[in-house]
């Protein structure tokens, strides 16, 4: 590989961004974010290159490899698969669409809502409902909008409403699916109480679904049938009972679970508003198929991967991954990108049943790769079936060319299994990278335990020379170990209490050698329970007002002063500051962007925390992005940082003390002059470890005190995020010198540093060493006047602890008891 064909790795988040409407228009599951498979694309790959995803699921690698200049190879078992890169990518006008809508409005729209038809409460009239809700299988209340009173509520279910029902259920449907929850007698492993396609509708629905279905295979052009056929199937789940009722949305709902269930109180949807918006709304084919040709501007299907050398862009199958050879020749790829079946995560052939059966598709759940008791496919099926189609992958990938593949579960087994069916045929594993979600459920980040909340992408490389692996793994109790030490590493370089998916993030990413998981092992949850107690301990997670919220991770008996590097949320402040002043103003992308490459896996922290910290030090412009506060401006904060530090050394000189200034802030100016001319020299620290790193550390803390060469007085003045770092820097004086400890902070910083101090750890740390506070206001009042002495007592005097507003009472230490 010549210098100019070098690959820049990924080995950093990306920021994941909102799907475009051309991926909003039909539900899928698993779908990853757009722009993240893009750039893994370019990354990988060159402009007329050929990109593979075996596992094509919704298509979006192969509709973003031809976005970008690519040529596309899809495969997938499910014939949905093809049918949505289909219907996402066929060339009709929006003219045509909405003159078919037209039709289809004129022949359908009266009569279906004329099923759903109520009576406003208010004036009595006739209108159409949105939705009714219903408990138990019975309907309880008629959500409604009334233009002639201007309302848009719920009421109560009344006679007339029940009598519509009644009418509507006698009413004869047209052709509707027949198909069971089952195969070859079989029935679903996700389903509850349900044992046809049918009965998942209510018997309105159903009817207005068949015939709103029957007219649109009457549409003539088949292309353009099929585009109604995918608005159809977009929205079809939304009319069925799958659709809970939620408090803050009584007229819309979602396929809630990845199952057929039925919820306590469910919603019946009027079947034209939902086709209605599926062809013309925010999340429609109209908007999604204009998106589309927008961003792809050169679409010709190829029947054979020959016709990708003879000028076409993307070939769609529906064909198994494990007769790849079929289709595409021997190292031919270019760079493969796919998202395997997860064990028996998604069960996507029995979700997919709802759409195909009511387009006559047939789904192979024969060959289907995935762990389910009811197809009598167990583990060992699974690994086998996964192995063979890493085999073929293998095969097809030139050599010296990369796989990414994404992965979600954290059991154990499957991880195991993943990993190592790619291994074994021949692949180098180079790199895991932990991909946050887009957003991130607050509640679920904060429980002690969970599952995976995003996704790792692995990187593979086919070695330029074929080579087969043999299978090794290590004993359970190995394995056991190096989970825990991966944990206590992990809760280590962070160097704060660690919520669980933190830990699990770097864990997974640490069991890359993934094939040396022995069979049966526990999955990482059950092991680190065991060791609660021994290595670790559960940290109550607090907020600004004292409640508890969660728990975090913490190593048993530890405390910061046992620590090397400050705590990871101090590191990503610094960062955001870094950032903002360099840039003056970013964007929030730019700066999470910049935070992912630094601080990567078990280190990235969540948006939320990232937000916390911007809106402390920044604040928002006109155009939506992030600028400095006046005051955290640089030459603002290091003005004032050094203005202290002068005034502390004024005070300890007119206390009788020999004073150190930090060797970094020696170098800075207050008044013209160097702060090295106020600095005495101190040959030696009596009564400290003489070792360089110890005292390297307790050079650079701001401001000492010092009595015989002895350290009396230790101050640090706070103007970022650095209250652990004052502490490990502290730490290096040893507690029988006894030393006063002080940080000094701007009022503006007092609510920030509250809510730090709701922290358990950094709360009992700063009474076991105590360190007190000193506003910089208070402090100037010490230096005022012309007093040529100072009482160092006067300190206590002013020393209080942070607080959340400046109308509360002042807290002392004994507010941590």
């Amino acid at each position: 590989m010549t210098k100019k064909d070098t690959i820049q790795n990924i080995d950093y988040a990306i920021i994941a961004q909102a799907h475009t409407p051309m991926y909003l228009i039909h539900k899928y599951w698993a779908r990853k974010p757009h722009n993240v498979v893009a750039d893994y694309i370019k990354h990988y790959s060159k402009e007329g290159e050929i990109v593979l995803d075996p596992f094509g699921g919704s298509g979006v690698t192969a509709m973003e490899a031809i976005k970008a200049g690519r040529k596309a190879v899809s495969i997938d078992l499910n014939p949905m698969s093809a049918f949505l890169i289909e219907n996402t990518l066929s060339q009709i006008s929006p003219r045509e669409i909405e003159a078919e809508f037209s039709k289809l409005e004129a022949k359908l729209k009266d009569h279906i809502n004329d099923l759903y038809e109520t009576k406003c409460p208010k004036c009595g009239k006739k209108v159409v409902a949105i939705c009714l809700h219903w408990e138990k299988d019975k309907p309880n209340k008629v959500m409604f909008e009334c233009d002639s009173c201007n309302i848009k509520r719920g009421k109560d279910v009344d006679n007339f409403d029940l009598k519509k029902i009644k009418e509507a259920e006698v009413l004869k449907p047209k052709h509707y699916p027949q198909s069971g929850l089952a195969y070859n007698g079989n029935k679903f492993m996700k389903r509850e109480g349900k044992e046809t396609i049918a009965e998942l509708f209510t018997k309105r629905n159903l009817y207005s679904l068949s015939i709103l279905f029957d007219e649109i295979e009457k549409i003539e052009n088949k292309k353009l049938q099929n585009v109604f056929k995918f608005a159809f199937t977009s929205m079809v789940h939304l009319a069925s009972n799958m659709t809970p009722v939620r408090p803050t949305r009584q007229f819309s709902s979602f396929w809630a679970l990845q199952s057929y269930w039925t919820p306590p109180v469910y919603m019946e949807s009027n079947v034209w508003m939902l086709f209605e918006s599926a062809v013309l709304g925010k999340q429609g084919v109209l908007k999604g198929k204009e998106d589309a040709a927008n961003q792809i501007t050169i679409y010709k299907k190829a029947k054979t991967f020959e016709e990708l050398n003879d000028g076409a862009n993307i070939l769609f199958e529906t064909a198994n991954a494990l007769e790849l050879n079929k289709i595409v020749p021997k190292n031919s790829v270019d760079y493969i990108f796919t998202d395997p079946p997860y064990g028996g995560a998604v069960q996507y052939f029995e979700l997919s049943t709802l759409w195909a059966s009511w387009l006559g598709m047939d789904l192979d759940y024969a060959d289907e790769i995935t762990i389910n008791s009811q197809q009598e496919k167990d583990f060992d099926y699974y690994h086998k079936m996964l192995k063979s189609a890493f085999r073929e992958m293998y095969q097809v990938l030139k050599p010296g060319k990369y796989l990414t593949l994404t992965f979600h579960s954290t059991e154990i087994a499957v991880w195991n299994s993943i990993i190592k069916a790619v291994i074994l045929n021949g692949f180098d594993l180079e790199k895991i990278v932990y991909q946050p979600p887009a957003r991130a459920s607050a509640k679920g980040l904060l429980q002690p335990y969970g599952s995976a909340v995003g996704d790792y992408y692995i990187r593979f490389r086919k070695p330029d020379v074929e080579k087969l692996l043999s299978e090794r793994a290590m004993d359970k109790e190995t394995y056991e170990r190096e989970v825990v030490m991966a944990a206590k590493g992990i809760i280590e370089e962070r160097g704060e209490p660690t919520i669980y998916q933190r830990i699990l993030n770097g864990i997974m990413v640490e069991l890359k050698g993934g094939r040396n998981v022995p069979i049966g092992a526990k999955n990482v949850e059950d092991v680190l329970k065991e060791h609660i107690g021994k290595e670790f301990e559960l940290k109550n997670i607090k907020d600004a007002k004292g409640k508890t919220t969660g728990k975090a991770w913490w190593l048993k008996g530890r405390d910061y002063t046992n620590f090397s590097t400050p705590a990871l949320s101090e590191r990503v402040g610094k960062t955001i500051l870094q950032v903002l002043d360099r840039k003056v103003k970013a964007s929030f992308d730019d700066i999470l962007q910049e935070i992912f490459i630094q601080f990567p896996n078990a280190l990235t922290p969540d948006t939320a925390d990232i937000n916390s910290i911007l809106e402390e030090y920044s604040v928002k412009t006109s155009d939506g992005k992030w600028r400095l506060k006046p005051e955290q401006q640089k030459i603002q904060r290091d003005t004032i940082h050094n203005l202290m530090i002068y005034h502390l050394a004024e005070l300890g000189k007119k206390a009788g003390f020999k004073v150190w200034i930090g060797s970094q802030e020696q170098k800075s100016k207050v008044k013209n002059k160097p702060l090295s001319e106020i600095c005495d020299r101190i040959p030696v620290f009596r009564f400290v470890p003489q070792d360089s790193l110890s005292l390297e550390r307790i050079k650079q803390i701001d401001v000492l005190w010092l009595e015989d060469g002895r350290i009396r007085y230790e101050f640090e003045v706070e103007n970022t995020t650095g209250i652990s770092e004052a502490i490990i820097r502290g730490s290096n004086i040893p507690e029988q010198l006894k030393p006063k400890r002080f940080i000094v902070i701007p009022k503006e910083r007092e609510k920030f540093l509250f809510r730090k101090l709701q922290e358990p750890i950094l709360a009992e740390t700063i009474k076991k060493t105590k360190w007190n506070f000193i506003r910089y206001a208070d402090l100037k009042k010490l230096v005022g006047g012309a007093r040529k002495t100072f009482n160092a007592s006067e300190l206590d005097e002013v020393a209080k602890m942070p607080r959340e507003n400046t109308g509360e009472k002042q807290m002392n230490l004994n507010h941590f008891d």
